[in-house]
């Protein structure tokens, strides 16, 4: 019987030939293509490349983007499910330990139930401050820890986002991150009231700010003259913009909690940014309108502003059977003259009637010659949301399309506003009502 074992000499040096073949193919690949193969795959997929040559060896040891993110810890699990944090952290250890290069990009996961003893973020971070980093991305996703301090040594930064840490003060020798472009915070709790604005200032190139649910940062300043992009979302008691922001175009407030006192003074900060700068699109979300409004009832007169540049308004979280909220709202689409698209999200709850509410007079003298949609979400059917969509229609020289979402508007209460605003006065012979 033939010995299967056994290979002839010729067939043996003919898979030999081909194997040295495909180490030459692997070999002869351009260290550029290799680089972008390398940053498509998981990191266990990436180290596992550098047994097919030295070229992809270096290759793998010099990679400039490291991410270690939630998939990478699915393949590091006890026996009971749970993410075997020791082991996790060993590896990333290893793999920054035996690291050759720069590395640009660094983005971390951690894991519910991290211990944070184990975790050598301390060690890495330093690491990367050595190393060139520009983008740090961080999620802590289970409970708050302290950020270390290495984290102002990175001095190349120009993207920056942290979640669910608590920051102290910035060690003294701290002047700033002088490239930081973009800053994102997530549940960051500030252990000072002072952290934050003294933070952001020494930012000076910063372009893009979003601040989501952060605590120990009541009176937020914001002090940047290249800003373009603000997201607040979460809890605050004022906002205040200095002169030099002269760069904002796009702003979005979305306030989670109805502040205890009411002042004046973010309603006239906000008023200020029409004269400062060239605001192209505004989101005010939650409790903002509110808020806002308010602070413009503590005016007898409220000073008359206009956002030249606006193209987009957003207004949400409206009660338009609160006549101040009405007022604000017809206030702030009078201050826009210029926009093409309008979106109102009006609060849910039943409409009541107050009869010793004045009654607020409306302009039709005063047109809107680029507003071509309007979405208006959450109605009930009530006189006012009525009353403000007939106004929409009788001033909106180029209007499209009304959309409406209602929420607990009866099929009657819709097919009732339908037939009534079938029938009103409409600038623009284009103009359709229509409900989703």
């Amino acid at each position: 019987m033939e010995n299967l074992t056994c290979i002839p000499l010729q067939q043996s040096m003919a898979c030999s030939k081909s194997a040295k073949n495909m180490v030459d193919v692997f070999s002869n690949v351009p260290d550029t293509v290799i680089d972008k193969i390398l940053e498509k795959l998981p990191i266990r997929m990436a180290a596992q490349t550098s047994v097919l040559s030295k070229q992809w060896e270096r290759s793998w040891l010099s990679l400039i983007r490291l991410s270690f993110d939630s998939d990478f810890h699915e393949e590091h699990k006890n026996e009971d499910g749970s993410c075997n944090w020791q082991e996790s952290s060993r590896i990333i250890s290893r793999i920054l330990l035996r690291h050759n290069g720069l590395v640009h990009h660094f983005n971390l996961y951690v894991p519910d139930h991290a211990i944070g003893d184990q975790m050598n973020l301390n060690q890495w971070i330093s690491f990367l401050s050595k190393n060139g980093v520009q983008t740090i991305r961080i999620n802590n996703s289970d409970h708050a820890m302290y950020i270390t301090s290495c984290i102002f040594r990175c001095s190349e930064l120009v993207y920056l986002e942290l979640a669910n840490f608590s920051l102290n003060p910035p060690p003294t020798y701290f002047h700033g991150f002088t490239k930081l472009k973009h800053l994102e915070l997530i549940s960051i709790n500030f252990s000072e009231q002072n952290i934050f604005c003294s933070l952001v200032e020494k930012c000076r190139m910063l372009v893009t700010l979003k601040l989501v649910e952060c605590t120990g940062m009541d009176h937020v300043v914001i002090d940047t003259p290249r800003l373009e992009t603000l997201i607040l979302i979460g809890y605050f008691e004022s906002l205040v913009f200095r002169n030099n922001v002269v760069s904002l175009t796009s702003i979005s407030l979305d306030l989670t909690t109805m502040p205890e006192q009411i002042t004046v003074e973010t309603f006239d900060s906000i008023n200020l940014l029409a004269s400062s700068c060239k605001l192209e699109s505004i989101k005010f979300d939650g409790y903002s309108c509110q808020f806002l409004a308010a602070g413009s009832g503590m005016r007898s007169r409220p000073p008359s502003v206009t956002f030249n540049h606006l193209d987009e308004l957003y207004l949400g979280g409206l009660n338009l059977s609160e006549f101040a909220e009405f007022r604000y709202l017809l206030s702030m689409i009078k201050s826009c003259p210029n926009i093409k698209k309008l979106d109102i999200s009006i609060l849910p709850i039943p409409w009541e009637i107050k009869y010793d509410q004045p009654i607020l007079e409306l302009d039709y003298n005063y047109k809107l010659d680029h507003l071509y949609e309007v979405n208006i979400e959450g109605i009930i059917g009530s006189s006012e949301e009525l009353r403000l969509v007939i106004y929409l229609l009788a001033i909106s020289t180029v209007l499209k399309n009304v959309f409406f979402k209602s929420v607990n508007c009866h099929t009657e209460s819709q097919l009732e506003m339908y037939y009534v605003l079938l029938e009103s006065q409409r600038a623009s012979s284009k103009a359709r009502v229509l409900f989703l």
